[in-house]
């Protein structure tokens, strides 16, 4: 009794030893299944669900029948989850101002036109879904799209009457969250009599080197573009960062080769903004005004080859004294920003025609359109999007003014840096086949025949600008700094280093107070003095054995370049028949040459030696440097006689006590 008690006892504890393990086995097997099956959704909810316009097209130009399409590709996030479109037109714009709601996404408050009612993207691949959007006047097409999806929109209007830009809102819902954006439509049928000049000017500004790779991007996306007319716009101080880089100089000449590659890519200069030229002419400073230019061309040259057109993009704030000074400097065709006149060309039917400015002489110039401008620089909508804005607004100008008589143009500025490559893809496709539009390179359009056409004034007038002002130190000490970094660059032989200095100079000449411009002096006055120090001659002494003795000089360069300079030896007490002005090439860390010398005066002197630039406006270093002179003296004379004489009194007296015959022996 007691031994089966001990058994049954053994047995329970070791049933109630395993039960625990088998239940948690159970529960992990039962949440691990919950877990697989709530995941991805749980995954999903935390995504917060957007979609991005990768892509549409911005013109739809109706067949005789009146039907046509338009493609649209999109994006979502999350992927690969239920999702639905509905796409929605409204009536055709008929003032520019109603773009503006279109562009910020704010939309419109007129009533749709019609609606392709609400359809399933079952074609997503990757998150990504492309669908085309049929529109007709009388008779639908019958085609699909998407997996079997049919949308349409319905054109109300008579088929010669259609042509305009028509905003379109896209509703598309993801995951059962609906998101709405806005964009634009041009439609056409009728012929395109007189199509719009499209000057393109991508700048090429020190932004667009904070993004190197997408700045790359953009650049190589325009020399596929070869048969398109293009300009770019360069400052020194973006192409100067690029051949100091020692890691980025190679990738960005490539790029920029392959931008300009064609012969129909042209290269404007584009100051810096804010460069005070009327303030240069005004205090004496009128060499530096070509400067600004001719450094930018220079650097331009040096890294790709190609030479800038005539043309001359501003940027900043400018005055009728800034471009007469421009003027006389050799300029004859300005861009401006619209925002530097009284009233803005793109407020007003009038624009697309060069004009002279009030108080500029007969200086040309044409404004750039600052609403495309912005467009096409906004980092608030996507690439695709943005560029089909740009083109139905291009297209909006045209129908401002279908007929218009001559030629209008206009500017687009867009930043290199601030654009990418697919935009840039799409705009330009775009822009290939668009019957409203045809790129233009700047040249054509200032011609003086085109002044005041189509209503246009003929005359500007600028906004009010605000005056610098600059102190007598400002003007001195400036002089002073151009005077010694040309004195001193004229010798560079190798590096970067006189571009760096050029650079330094040239920021100086800025719109500012008088203590911002002080302090930019000041800079670069540093940087000069840098380069300075970096050279010494050697002040040990020296002694000379007598006359015509070489006089050795030895000068130390820590600068990593050559240089050119020449040697000054200054004493009135020694001569030197090859001259006193030696010519010298700091090719190496020390440098020595042996002067010949003449007529020494005294056992010692002391002889200054100075460095000097090769138009001896600089000097780079000095050392006084003394001289012992080992002379002969009278009483040494003597005794070396008397020792000859001596030497051969001996040698005779042995010569003659020499025994006869002693050969013979």
């Amino acid at each position: 009794m007691g031994a089966r008690s001990i058994g049954f006892t053994k047995v329970a504890c070791n049933c109630m030893s395993h039960r625990p393990t088998t239940w948690w086995r159970a529960l992990s097997v039962v949440l691990l299944s919950l877990a697989t099956v709530t995941w991805p959704s749980a995954a999903h909810a935390g995504t917060t669900p957007h979609f991005t316009l990768v892509h549409q097209n911005a013109l739809a130009p109706l067949s005789a029948q009146g039907t046509s399409h338009f493609v649209v590709t999109v994006r979502l996030s999350p992927s690969n989850v239920p999702a639905s479109a509905d796409v929605t037109l409204y009536p055709s714009l008929v003032a520019r101002s109603q773009l503006t709601p279109i562009v910020s996404g704010a939309g419109t408050s007129a009533k749709p036109v019609s609606s392709t009612g609400k359809f399933d993207l079952r074609c997503l691949r990757n998150g990504v879904a492309t669908f085309r959007v049929t529109i007709y006047t009388h008779a639908p097409s019958t085609s699909s799209t998407c997996s079997g999806v049919t949308p349409r929109l319905r054109l109300p209007c008579a088929t010669e009457i259609c042509d305009g830009v028509y905003p379109l809102r896209f509703v598309v819902t993801v995951n059962g969250v609906s998101l709405t954006k806005w964009s634009l439509l041009a439609v056409q049928k009728n012929y395109v009599a007189q199509p719009i000049s499209v000057a393109l000017i991508e700048t090429l500004t020190p932004s667009a080197l904070k993004h190197p790779k997408r700045s790359w991007g953009v650049l190589n996306m325009i020399g596929h573009f070869g048969v398109a007319p293009l300009t770019l716009s360069v400052d020194y101080e973006a192409l100067a960062a690029i051949e100091l880089s020692p890691t980025q100089s190679t990738s960005w000449r490539g790029a920029l080769d392959r931008a300009l590659f064609s012969s129909l890519h042209r290269v404007v200069v584009a100051p810096p903004r804010a460069i005070d030229f009327a303030g240069l002419v005004a205090n004496g400073l009128t060499t530096q005004v070509p400067q600004q230019l001719t450094l930018s061309e220079n650097l331009l040259t040096s890294l790709t080859g190609r030479h800038a057109d005539a043309a001359v993009v501003l940027s900043g704030s400018q005055s009728p004294a800034s471009l007469l000074a421009l003027a006389g400097a050799g300029v004859s065709d300005v861009v401006l920003p619209e925002g530097d006149l009284s009233e803005a060309p793109s407020s007003t039917l009038t624009w697309g025609a060069p004009f002279h400015v009030e108080g500029a002489g007969n200086l040309r110039a044409l404004s750039s359109d600052g609403p495309l401008s912005d467009l096409v620089s906004s980092p608030n909508i996507e690439p695709g999007r943005r560029a089909a804005l740009t083109l139905a607004t291009l297209a909006f100008l045209h129908f401002e003014a279908p007929y218009a008589s001559a030629n209008r143009t206009v500017v687009i500025e867009a930043p290199v840096g601030s654009t990418s490559k697919a935009f840039v893809n799409d705009l330009l496709s775009g822009l290939r086949d668009d019957p409203f539009d045809r790129l233009t390179t700047l040249t054509p359009s200032f011609d003086p025949a085109l002044i005041g056409t189509n209503g246009a004034p003929s005359v500007r007038t600028l906004a009010a600008s605000v005056p610098s002002t600059w102190s007598a130190h400002n003007v001195s000490s400036l002089l002073t700094l151009i005077g010694a970094v040309n004195s001193y660059s004229r010798g560079i032989k190798s590096g970067n280093v006189a571009t760096e200095l050029r650079v330094a100079v040239a920021r100086t000449e800025i719109l500012a107070t008088a203590s911002q411009r002080q302090n930019a002096i000041n800079t670069a006055n540093d940087l000069l003095s840098a380069q300075l120090a970096q050279f010494s001659v050697d002040a040990s002494a020296v002694t000379l054995a007598g006359q015509g003795t070489s006089l050795p000089v030895t000068v130390n360069s820590r600068a990593p370049y050559h240089v050119s300079a020449v040697i000054h030896l200054v004493t009135d007490r020694l001569t030197f028949p090859k001259g006193a002005s030696i010519p010298i090439t700091l090719s190496s860390p020390t440098q020595s040459i042996r002067v010949p010398t003449a007529d020494p005066q005294g056992s010692s002197l002391t002889l200054q030696i100075v460095l000097t630039t090769p138009n001896d406006q600089v000097v780079l270093a000095r050392s006084a440097v003394q001289v012992r002179i080992a002379g002969a003296s009278v009483v040494g004379y003597l005794l070396t006689f008397a020792s000859l004489f001596v030497l051969g009194l001996w040698w005779w007296r042995t010569n003659r006590r020499r025994p006869k015959g002693r050969h013979a022996r």
